[in-house]
């Protein structure tokens, strides 16, 4: 079934034919620091796929490109379109830097087997009309969710689901951070219609746990 797109030039088009098929995964998480660069980088890692930030604000104190880098050595890593100093939301960075994020910028053809990692949740605006959704329909990407286990977080994945499917857009699962119960893991998929593919631990030893995790076969597919 044909599903609406992100039009750069400010309004929905239908898809005339066939939506454009790629083998790239958007990491969005629930919130801020839940993880998804560890995630990035340990499907980076298993798979031999390439890594993108397109935006990195905080680049003062952070890069997650560089720690991407550092924890799967090798990765083809591709240059972010804006690198921003504040440490908030693109579009606020953005206003404070006082730079102009173009839009149009990302819709530029990437590899197949990218791992494009957001800045926060799935909603958090980069420009005027333009948020982290829009960026993953950009990229014609398949969407994996990342969530720390904890106080709050099952109203947040299940917004996070929601305004996916309201867009149309593919969820491969959800990679938990954390410890989570049976019982917990059951909630989450039964309200949320997606499968929580696997639940990670919080570890010093990031480095074992990336090469030693072996990626779910929902992943695999996504990026074949």
């Amino acid at each position: 079934m044909n599903r609406p797109i992100y039009d750069p030039y400010g309004s929905e088009a239908e898809v005339r034919g066939e939506v454009k098929k790629t083998s790239n995964i958007f990491v969005t998480g629930t919130d801020t620091g839940v993880g998804k660069t560890v995630v990035s980088a340990w499907i980076c890692k298993q798979a031999e796929a390439t890594y993108w930030k397109p935006i990195q604000t905080g680049c003062e104190l952070d890069s997650d490109s560089a720690t991407v880098a550092l924890l799967a050595k090798g990765t083809n890593i591709r240059a972010e379109k804006y690198r921003l100093r504040p440490a908030l939301s693109p579009y606020d960075a953005a206003y404070i830097d006082r730079v102009k994020i173009d839009k149009l910028i990302f819709f530029e053809d990437i590899p197949d087997r990218t791992v494009v990692e957001g800045a926060g949740g799935i909603l958090v605006p980069i420009s005027d009309g333009f948020s982290m959704i829009d960026l993953a329909e950009a990229t014609h990407s398949s969407v994996l969710i990342v969530a720390k286990s904890k106080l709050g977080f099952l109203n947040h994945i299940f917004m996070t689901v929601n305004v996916l499917n309201g867009r149309g857009i593919p969820v491969i699962g959800i990679v938990l951070i954390g410890g989570a119960e049976t019982f917990l893991i059951k909630t989450i998929e039964k309200f949320s219609g997606v499968r929580v593919l696997l639940v990670l631990p919080i570890v010093e030893d990031i480095d074992s746990l990336i090469s030693e995790t072996p990626l779910p076969e929902e992943i695999k597919l996504a990026l074949s």
